[in-house]
């Protein structure tokens, strides 16, 4: 709803529930389908700080996971070398997130246009 208001028209979304931040590591399939389809970044909480996953490396034979991090929390200078210099926005590993919290992603879908053939 709040995006709907915000952006206008109907935008949806899709909610990605992950029981404990230890599998964090084992969503890179559907965060890479996600980017690949959607492009919107992911917005991510529960049972912790919220943050921002801008994107990701997933190897689908490994099934190693690499999350770009945006932490939402900064409050320091608007300067990108500062930023990047602190980790505020960075790639992190399954590691980053906390084991024992439960997380709740936010897909946002972009808006189907209808073609006039």
């Amino acid at each position: 709803m709040v995006l709907d208001a915000w952006i206008g028209g109907d935008t949806s979304h899709r909610i990605q529930f992950v029981s404990c931040g230890e599998d964090m590591g084992m969503q890179g399939g559907v965060l890479s389908h996600h980017f690949k389809t959607q492009g919107t970044p992911v917005m991510i909480g529960g049972g912790v700080l919220a943050h921002t996953i801008l994107g990701v490396k997933y190897d689908s034979v490994t099934g190693d996971t690499q999350f770009l991090i945006l932490d939402p929390h900064y409050t320091g200078q608007d300067n990108i070398g500062t930023v990047l210099k602190e980790g505020q926005c960075a790639w992190k590993g399954p590691n980053f997130w906390n084991k024992t919290a439960h997380y709740n992603m936010c897909l946002p879908q972009r808006p189907i246009r209808n073609q006039i053939s």
